[in-house]
């Protein structure tokens, strides 16, 4: 079987063999693919350190079209976000996109505009106001992949001590408001899958809200529904909400483009994205807590 290449993130991992490794990758070309690495844990491999959770890579694939583990025979770190390593908060946010990525999407079904978003996502996480950082032919580092929160990261590159987030660190927002970046990808997330909130006219019945959205009302929202529900509709959506008329705004700004929440909305909005993204995973995602705080 050819060989094929793709620009994949890498967003999950575990160890087969005392020598190789299974990789879950979210790529560009294909979607997501689960790739067998053969020789992926020894030291001296082709695959340098590129199977560090969220490390952006270019990977030659053999797929497996029969059913089973793709063979990967060659990966090469394209991009990294160091950053990461020292806020706390920007972390848990680049676990939550690589667990939706992960866990939110079929294999093979490729989304080139969620993959971008991705990568988008994590490089304003990593440093909005500096360029990404690419590393090439570092020594293979330790990651660790089934996505649980800790304080303590994987050691770095060619050492054995772990590292831990300073204070300092977790306090750092790296000028970027990661509420509002998460919840622009939750968006992008929901819109690739086909599960896009409406905003401007009822979920249940399709009347047009546009009315009481300009007046900055307040509004009914169902999860499970799909978005912003009338009156009529309201009482029939199990899982129904109010929506502030200021918490709607946001959610139709992040709509058309914007990266940041404001203040007032923020909490109501990150709530409301939450039980959305619960809905169409069919449970409460693992970081989500953790990047909420509750």
């Amino acid at each position: 079987m050819p060989s094929e290449k793709a620009l994949a993130l890498v967003v999950r991992g575990t160890d087969w063999s005392e020598t190789s490794r299974i990789a879950t990758l979210w790529t560009r070309e294909f979607g997501k693919v689960r790739a067998l690495a053969k020789g992926g844990r020894r030291l001296k491999s082709s695959f340098e350190v590129a199977f560090d959770l969220l490390t952006v890579c270019h990977i030659v694939v053999i797929r497996k079209h029969t059913g089973g583990l793709d063979l990967l025979t060659e990966a090469q770190v394209a991009e990294r976000f160091p950053h990461l390593r020292t806020d706390l908060q920007a972390l848990y946010a680049g676990y939550y996109v690589a667990e939706l990525l992960a866990d939110g999407t079929q294999d093979y079904d490729p989304h080139p505009a969620l993959f971008d978003a991705a990568l988008d996502t994590l490089r304003g996480l990593a440093a909005p106001s500096l360029p990404p950082s690419p590393l090439r032919g570092e020594g293979r580092g330790g990651g660790d992949e089934a996505l649980p929160p800790t304080l303590t990261l994987p050691p770095k590159e060619g050492g054995n001590q772990k590292e831990t987030l300073s204070p300092e660190g977790r306090e750092n927002q790296n000028q970027a408001d990661i509420p509002g970046r998460v919840s622009a990808f939750e968006l992008a997330w929901l819109r690739e899958l086909g599960y896009s909130p409406r905003l401007d006219d009822c979920a249940g019945c399709g009347n047009d809200l546009s009315g009481p959205a300009a007046a900055g009302a307040r509004v009914g929202y169902g999860p499970s529904a799909g978005g912003v529900l009338c009156p009529a509709c309201l009482s029939a959506a199990r899982d129904h909400r109010l929506l502030s008329g200021a918490g709607w705004a946001a959610l139709r700004g992040l709509a058309g483009g914007a990266m940041t929440l404001p203040a007032a909305a923020r909490a109501e909005v990150r709530q409301t994205l939450g039980q959305t993204v619960s809905a169409v995973l069919g449970r409460r995602p693992r970081l989500l807590g953790y990047l909420d705080g509750g």
